[in-house]
């Protein structure tokens, strides 16, 4: 799956560090009514000219779902909460299944 990641930085409420591939953060989708669903942690994976992700850059990446089964109605277009340690860092729109 493909999604443009972006990823907070600390003055906005997000990481204090940069990531790197094989990151495998908390993603979760809010639903009107029936608030958020977490679907699980996926694996971020970065492309060999850009092997770090700096808070504050935005990048399409593509992710691995740890349980795919969890992601079974992720649409393209989705705007995902992406989660570190129970704590939103950034969000994930999603572009391919």
């Amino acid at each position: 799956m493909r999604v443009r990641l972006e990823m907070w930085t600390k003055e906005q409420g997000g990481r204090h560090t940069p990531v790197f591939d094989g990151y495998s953060p908390d993603f979760r989708a809010s639903t009107e009514g029936h608030g958020d669903v977490d679907l699980g942690a996926a694996a971020v994976t970065l492309l060999p000219e850009n092997p770090m992700l700096v808070p504050g850059t935005t990048i399409e990446v593509d992710v691995q779902p740890v349980d795919l089964s969890a992601w079974t109605n992720v649409t393209t277009a989705l705007v995902l909460g992406v989660f570190d340690e129970g704590r939103q860092v950034g969000t994930a729109t999603v572009l391919e299944r």
